[in-house]
């Protein structure tokens, strides 16, 4: 691992520890310290906290911290039956869509599938969180635990009541559908959930926000029938021949999301707005006027963990065929973000680092030699001189 002068101070890097360093376990007291001087990168580093315990050599995690640039994640080995954490404060959003038995067009996940989903969320010790669990974490802070889990469909088919809804039952879960509203007060084509059903689903955690009311498809946007989704560009106007301009785009857009929220407030008594772009497409017109309409979140289908920063969440799309459902479990325990703070997770499976230990003043000692050779810096010894030379290649 090559650690530049720019990312220096932003890897995180979780070390698994043995237990010892839970229990505060220290070296035998038979055990002497030798004094040692460190060279890191050709620079002398005085009053390095590295120790010479009995001809082993051990760094401090302040030094590893300070001196290294990383930051340490300090974990205990996995105990039976220990809820496993793999992110904290953050929030996986799955999105789906339609589900069958037997799936005859390949955008279409098999009902098996998405139970295995279920399935392996539980199992592996995911979360699964309501939209209001979702909506106070992002604008009040509030906690939420740790692999959270949010999930989402889009397009308000009816297989969201047939199929997903009691399986969601079955596993105590909740989800949310983002409808295209006039697709549901004018039903045509593939079947859509109605009013009533979703009245029936808010009863037990159900929620369901707005995907436009008539905004989600292409439309022309000049003279040569090039096409654009309708939420997110001007249309042209064949009576005019000429596209929308600035102030009639916006009034169509507005007219369009505010629509939408009016039928859902009626409808299910939403009492706040929450909108997922269709085709995770958008624009500051776009922004605007969510804000204007008081629609504070709302989400895209960029892959991605999505934390405090994003008003505008990122979703994995759990509906693909491409994606196994273990592959899918797998992705969302190794997929890292940006922190609050700015620093960058790596996520580094390690083993057990042999004798780790706690000195009397509580410091955390990690073995040298076997951190160093996981992190790619390479360690020249002079025994002689007790002298160290530290190089982060």
């Amino acid at each position: 691992m090559k650690i530049t002068q720019n990312n220096m101070n932003k890897l995180i890097i979780p070390v698994l520890l043995l237990l010892a360093v839970v229990t505060g376990c220290v070296p035998d007291k038979s055990m002497t310290e030798q004094p040692i001087t460190v060279t890191l990168n050709g620079q002398e580093v005085k009053e390095a906290d590295i120790r010479l315990v009995n001809g082993q050599l051990h760094m401090s995690t302040s030094f590893i911290e300070q001196e290294l640039g990383m930051r340490i994640q300090l974990t205990e080995e996995e105990e039976p039956g220990k809820k496993k954490s793999y992110y904290s404060n953050q929030v996986a959003v799955l999105m789906y869509h339609d589900l069958d038995d037997i799936p005859q067009e390949p955008q279409i996940l098999p009902v098996s599938t998405f139970e295995k989903h279920m399935e392996l969320l539980k199992t592996n010790d995911f979360h699964v969180i309501s939209m209001e669990e979702y909506a106070n974490f992002m604008q009040k802070g509030a906690s939420i635990p740790d692999n959270a889990v949010l999930l989402t469909f889009d397009d308000g088919y009816v297989s969201f009541y047939t199929k997903a809804f009691p399986i969601l039952r079955k596993y105590g879960y909740t989800a949310t559908n983002f409808i295209i509203v006039s697709a549901v007060d004018n039903q045509t084509g593939r079947p859509k959930i109605t009013w009533d059903q979703m009245r029936e689903m808010k009863g037990y955690g159900m929620s369901f926000f707005s995907h436009t009311y008539d905004s989600h498809q292409y439309a022309e946007i000049n003279a040569e029938g090039v096409e654009s989704p309708m939420l997110s560009s001007p249309l042209y106007m064949k009576d005019k021949q000429r596209a929308e301009s600035e102030d009639e785009y916006i009034q169509r857009i507005t007219h369009d999301l505010s629509m939408a929220e009016q039928r859902l407030k009626k409808e299910l008594g939403n009492a706040y707005g929450i909108l997922a772009f269709p085709y995770g497409v958008y624009n500051k017109h776009v922004l605007a006027v969510l804000n204007k309409l008081d629609v504070k979140l709302s989400f895209t289908i960029k892959e991605g963990m999505t934390s405090l920063k994003d008003s505008i969440a990122y979703r994995f799309n759990a509906g693909s065929l491409k994606t196994t459902p273990e592959e899918l479990i797998q992705l969302l325990k190794e997929t890292s973000s940006e922190e609050e703070n700015g620093k960058v997770s790596l996520d580094v499976k390690k083993p057990s680092l042999g004798k780790v230990w706690t000195d009397d003043s509580g410091k955390v000692m990690i073995p040298l030699r076997e951190f160093c050779t996981l992190n790619g810096i390479r360690v020249d010894w002079n025994n002689d001189r007790k002298h160290l030379y530290l190089t982060q290649e």
